[in-house]
């Protein structure tokens, strides 16, 4: 009798202790799966984050409607086939629909991991702050710009002077090359020397240089739709050299000007709303404009003496094979962003803008 219940006892020992090796093991399974979960719900919000910074600055969205049809955004080629590799056997896929009237879109960002392991995060986005720094230089790239910054006194800042909107980044640039040749201490290829790394603030410290996505329209589209806007036409001055001292419209009524062909600006001049530049742009004089500056044609930039531009200057791409986009900066010149600036301008044709995000939440599958 002392075997069997000896026997009997230690077969209870036994499932006892089987069923706790069984749920020991229950939970580091599920432990596993919290920690793969959690990792894929953070990989998930990586892709919206990653969505939002290569969707071009624009108006409106152009996505599909189709809830069933989604246009894919991360990778750029489909969806159904193909995911972005995250690392560490995680990915994700990225597609947008629009909403009514296409100000808003809908992200849904779906990431893989081991295990079968998905997330899925839904995200609503906007349009938010313009898309512009205080010197943007879209569609130009690299083997094409020529830049140059001279002295230890000039500023491009991308702060906002009117502290009504988020700070941009001091110059942006569409080439990654374009952003490291100017950034990378090497003056040869027109880069910043160590002491003038600071003389370019905003966005991202400084040297505050930013490479973004391709703006949805060129900067000659933009320009021209200033151009022919209804009931506002254009102010025209032919180029050359302009010493004396005038005012190329006002703060209480900002115009639209354009100069036709290569300018020299060696007097004292105010603007305010828009100038559109089509040609050479040298200022050496005591010119100052409040509002957007749009250089486009025979795109050679030199700012030097005591020209500040309070808005944002947008240097057009360059159009022809033998045609070098130049910008030179130099003596106490200053390019500072100015939303309130730029508002004249934004109100007779908007003004590319950034994608914003509004909401965003898990979704549950």
């Amino acid at each position: 009798m002392a075997l069997v219940v000896i026997i009997f006892v230690v077969a209870i020992l036994l499932t006892l202790t089987g069923a706790s090796l069984l749920f020991s093991s229950l939970d580091l399974k599920a432990t596993s799966t919290m920690k793969d979960g959690t990792i894929a719900f953070q990989v998930a919000d990586t892709g919206i984050h990653h969505a939002l910074a290569v969707i071009p600055a624009g108006t409106t969205f152009n996505y599909s409607t189709d809830p069933n049809n989604p246009t894919c955004v991360i990778p750029s080629s489909s969806c159904s086939s193909t995911q972005y590799d995250f690392g560490g056997g995680y990915s994700y896929t990225v597609t947008a629909i629009n909403t009514a009237g296409n100000t808003q879109a809908i992200l849904t960002s779906t990431a893989f991991g081991p295990n079968g392991t998905k997330k899925v995060v839904v995200a609503y986005v906007g349009r938010g702050n313009y898309g512009l720094g205080a010197v943007s230089v879209p569609g130009s790239p690299a083997d094409k710009t020529e830049t140059g910054f001279s002295g230890d006194s000039f500023t491009i800042n991308g702060n906002d002077s009117c502290n009504a909107a988020p700070a941009t980044p001091g110059i942006v640039v569409t080439d990654s090359a374009l952003a490291t040749e100017i950034t990378n201490n090497t003056t040869t290829d027109g880069g910043l020397e160590p002491g003038q790394m600071d003389n370019i603030t905003g966005v991202g410290g400084a040297p505050s240089v930013v490479t973004i996505s391709p703006l949805s329209q060129s900067v000659s589209q933009m320009a021209q739709a200033y151009l022919n806007v209804p009931d506002h036409p254009p102010t025209v001055l032919e180029g050359g050299n302009f010493s004396s001292n005038s005012a190329w419209g006002t703060s209480s009524s900002p115009r639209i000007t354009r100069i036709t062909g290569n300018t020299q600006i060696q007097g004292t001049i105010e603007g305010y709303g828009v100038l559109i530049v089509e040609g050479a742009l040298d200022v050496s004089g005591n010119f100052t404009f409040h509002g957007l500056v749009i250089a486009r044609g025979d795109i050679q930039v030199q700012f030097t003496g005591n020209a500040g531009v309070y808005g944002s200057l947008i240097i057009g791409e360059s159009t022809t094979l033998d045609s070098n986009l130049e910008l030179d900066v130099r003596g106490n010149a200053t390019v500072r962003y100015d939303s309130c600036a730029l508002a004249a301008a934004n109100s007779w044709v908007p003004l590319p803008k950034a994608a914003k995000l509004v909401a965003w939440q898990e979704k549950l599958t």
